[in-house]
């Protein structure tokens, strides 16, 4: 998976910029197929409205200095992004939602 990608989504809908950290990139390495493929095909989806309701999309309560955003990809697996000030989506964490509990958002 490329580092920074963005702009026109297939129907020419713009979508957000978006990016992986290096943490995001080893947690998704270490997914089973089926997971990543799942991203991979929902991704698209989540540039052009990370609000869609299949997501889930909610700010992680309780952090005080950073406002990190977390979202369903399934029941049991989450990821975690912030949205940087020029608007780039920075994608964080990928994994089931024990993610949540480790502070490593």
């Amino acid at each position: 998976m490329p580092g920074n990608r963005g702009v026109m989504g297939r129907k020419g809908i713009g979508i957000r910029p978006y990016r992986f950290t290096q943490q995001f990139e080893k947690a998704m390495a270490a997914q089973p197929d089926e997971i990543t493929d799942l991203f991979e095909k929902k991704l698209e989806i989540f540039l052009t409205d990370m609000f869609h309701p299949s997501f889930r999309t909610k700010k992680i309560k309780g952090l005080k200095k950073k406002i990190i955003w977390e979202a369903s990809l399934t029941m049991n697996y989450r990821f975690t992004f912030q949205i940087g000030e020029d608007g780039t989506i920075i994608f964080r964490n990928i994994g089931k939602h024990s993610i949540l509990n480790k502070k490593k958002f």
